[in-house]
């Protein structure tokens, strides 16, 4: 009799576990999938907050090539029928978007293309200026997002001081390659 009420108890027991088993897993899925629900959500609204920007965008190239005389999208070529002047655009839009954060230019320098290259009708500069780290996140946003198509081909930033005990934030020698993008009038 003993060893019925051992086996009963074993049983019981095991029914127990598995009724458990059969309300507990799915609660946990239940519970695991309302967290991947919202994270989902939050991916989804995030997303629908960059495609929303991306159509402003989108509709404002549309009306700035509508207001374009040949309505070819020219706006967002360097103007100049050469990469001579289109070069010397690159330097006027760079001079101007840098001046206007108080930043101080130290140098600019084109870069030929390589012997042999195609003239693909890209022009490169190199310039070099002296900033602060606000300031040059201006200068990346009003270049990154300028309507003539403007591209920072590689950057590199040193701090110009060695003390950090200053309270201002530190001064910035910031090295950039830009490049931009000229075509040939049309004949």
């Amino acid at each position: 009799m003993n060893r019925k009420r051992g086996t009963a108890k074993n049983v019981r027991a095991a029914v127990i576990a598995v009724l458990a088993a059969l309300l507990l897993v799915p609660g946990a899925i239940a519970a695991w999938s309302l967290m991947e629900a919202r994270h989902l959500s939050q991916a989804n609204a995030e997303q629908q907050l960059s495609l929303d920007a991306l159509k402003a965008k989108l509709a404002a190239l549309e009306d700035s090539s509508a207001n374009d005389a040949d309505g070819d999208g020219a706006a967002i070529y360097l103007a100049g029928d050469t990469s001579a002047v289109a070069g010397a655009e690159l330097q006027r839009l760079m001079t101007e978007m840098i001046s206007q954060t108080g930043a101080k230019i130290a140098q600019f320098e084109f870069v030929e293309p390589a012997e042999g290259a195609s003239d693909d009708g890209t022009v490169e500069m190199r310039v070099l200026f002296e900033t602060t780290t606000e300031p040059l996140q201006q200068i990346l946003f009003a270049t990154e997002s300028n309507r003539t198509a403007l591209v920072f081909k590689s950057i590199t930033i040193e701090s110009a001081e060695s003390s950090v005990d200053n309270k201002e934030p530190p001064s910035l020698r910031v090295s950039a390659s830009v490049e931009g993008y000229w075509r040939r009038s049309k004949l």
